[in-house]
């Protein structure tokens, strides 16, 4: 057997760190939520059909 193709070795960050990377920003930028304070906000809205 013969290999075809090109083979290359990149070093690319993985979802996880990338995924990771985002939500440390997000905390960062806009402090630790609180989902209580979602849930029991006045932010509501409602879908009409």
């Amino acid at each position: 057997h013969t290999p075809i193709g090109v083979f290359r070795d990149i070093r690319r960050p993985v979802y996880d760190t990338l995924m990771a990377d985002q939500l440390d920003t997000a905390v960062e930028r806009y402090g630790k939520a609180d989902l209580g304070d979602l849930l029991t906000g006045s932010d509501t809205w409602t879908v009409a059909r």
